[in-house]
């Protein structure tokens, strides 16, 4: 037996050196297997420690082509013959020796990199099996299954060893394959660095551009633009450039290549991408940065002239007075200007028309008797039940609230009206909201500027007292009336 398996490795080792030297590249390898080949294990139902069954092992062997998809998937194609031990079809304990071909396309799953010393995988795939002689299990189906490992001992030679169970269509016909080989990877060919594919004087092996004609000091790589930058590391192989461009030219010398100069003929800036600097005006401010490009001013003033109608030495985009003669200091309005003498300047005046108290801004205090009015109104002013329509009782006290708005002309009013609980808290909302809208209308056509009084209904949401209780709902049921300065 090991007579035979050594001359089945040397006439393999043959074979790959004839299919290596056709092979360029370099993702092919062939292997070459010795196989145990057990068809008694699976028909004791998988007895593996059966001693009677591994001595009745036969012998075969296996060559197998192999390509590397990629460093996780191989595909082999195994050629198989040996003998198996076999049932007699019809005869349940009798056995003969049969020539078992098989011709399979397998996948391996692993991890296939060429600098790994152990690698394992796992196999399966589906074959032709051909049992001669035989009358019922000459041809067959066969799936195998199974797991193996390559083992580097050189870079171009590998021990493999695979396991594999065979499941085959023909009754008790499934098989268990042992076997251990060699496999070689199939080198590119020792002189292919010699040759010189573009005939331009280098060799492949030293040729960066091997099948483009070019010259020694470019590494065999052409130059089309003559600008000494080979064309494969040339951003423009067709026009002649500079190397601090990637060989693209720049030809207004202004430090913007071409290709990205807005203004490729004209000198320019880097930040206005290759453009010149524009100023319509001449006044020194560029035109993307003069906000009056037309006219020419100053860099303080971003390129606008000083305007300053009323020569007080004061802009007039900075002087309050624009139009009269003031001071600096006084952000070019004249000094101390007190329009209703009540001893506080207009500019610092809530009230400048009407003479007030510094401490309440200028403004005139409301009169005790004054905020009386205001708090009779609230009691004062009603509606005609269930409904926005003021009641003419209520007329004298409004007319009260007229005379207190023109009395203070600096101040604002706000009505808001408010609602008991009785009903929705919608059908509440809007009526409170009405109510307070007719006072508005009332003081409104009474010559009070609409400006000045605004209006809110706030419904049942803001009681004054317990809407449990009669006493309690009249009190909520209220227009409020408030002065307020802005």
């Amino acid at each position: 037996m090991k007579n035979k398996f050594l001359f089945f490795l040397i006439i393999s080792t043959l074979l790959i050196g004839n299919l290596s030297a056709q092979n360029r590249n370099n993702r092919y390898a062939f292997t070459a297997k010795y196989n145990f080949i057990d068809n008694l294990t699976p028909l004791d139902g998988f007895s593996l420690y059966n001693k009677d069954n591994l001595s009745a092992t036969t012998e075969g062997g296996e060559i197998s082509l192999v390509r590397n998809i990629n460093k996780f998937v191989n595909v082999g194609i195994p050629l198989r013959m040996g003998k198996a031990e076999v049932r007699r079809d019809g005869i349940p304990d009798e056995f003969s020796r049969r020539l078992n071909i098989s011709l399979d396309l397998v996948a391996q799953i692993g991890y296939f990199y060429k600098d790994y010393i152990v690698s394992p995988y796992i196999m399966g795939g589906v074959g032709y099996q051909l049992e001669t002689p035989s009358s019922n299990n000459a041809h067959s189906i066969a799936f195998p299954v199974g797991a193996g490992l390559n083992i580097r001992l050189h870079p171009n030679v590998y021990i493999q060893a695979q396991t594999e169970y065979r499941f085959v269509s023909s009754e008790n016909r499934d098989q268990i394959v042992y076997g251990v080989g060699l496999m070689f990877p199939l080198s590119r060919k020792k002189d292919e660095g010699n040759k010189d594919n573009d005939g331009d004087g280098i060799k492949n092996k030293d040729d960066e551009c091997p099948e483009e004609p070019g010259k020694a000091k470019r590494n065999g790589c052409p130059d089309s633009d003559r600008d000494r930058i080979a064309d494969k590391d040339d951003d423009c192989p067709d026009v002649k450039g500079l190397a601090k461009f990637g060989g693209c030219p720049d030809t207004d010398n202004d430090g913007v290549m071409d290709k990205e100069d807005e203004c490729p003929d004209e000198v320019g800036t880097i930040e206005l991408k290759g453009c010149p600097v524009q100023d319509a005006d001449g006044d020194g401010v560029p035109d993307g940065e003069d906000e009056c490009p037309a006219e020419a001013g100053t860099l303080a003033n971003n390129g606008c002239p000083v305007q300053d109608a009323d020569n007080d030495g004061v802009e007039d985009k900075d002087d309050r007075c624009p139009n009269e003669a003031g001071t600096l200091s006084n952000d070019g309005c004249p000094e101390v200007k007190d329009t209703d003498n009540d001893g506080i300047n207009d500019e610092d005046d809530r009230c400048p028309n009407s003479a007030g108290t510094a401490a309440n801004n200028g403004c005139p205090e409301i009169k005790v008797e004054d905020k009386e009015i205001l708090n009779l109104a609230v009691s004062n002013v009603e509606f005609q039940s269930s409904r926005a329509t003021l009641k003419t009782s209520s007329f004298a006290n409004l007319d009260q609230i007229v005379m207190l708005m023109n009395k203070y002309p600096d101040h604002h009013l706000s009505i808001n009206g408010h609602t008991d609980s009785v009903g929705s808290s919608t059908t509440n909302q809007v009526l409170s909201e009405r109510r307070a809208k007719s006072c508005y209308d009332y003081l409104i056509r009474k010559g009070i500027d609409s400006s000045r009084i605004n209006y809110v209904g706030y419904g049942e949401s803001q009681p004054i007292a317990d809407n449990r209780f009669k006493e309690g709902r009249e009190k909520n049921r209220r227009v409020e009336f408030n002065l307020y300065l802005k």
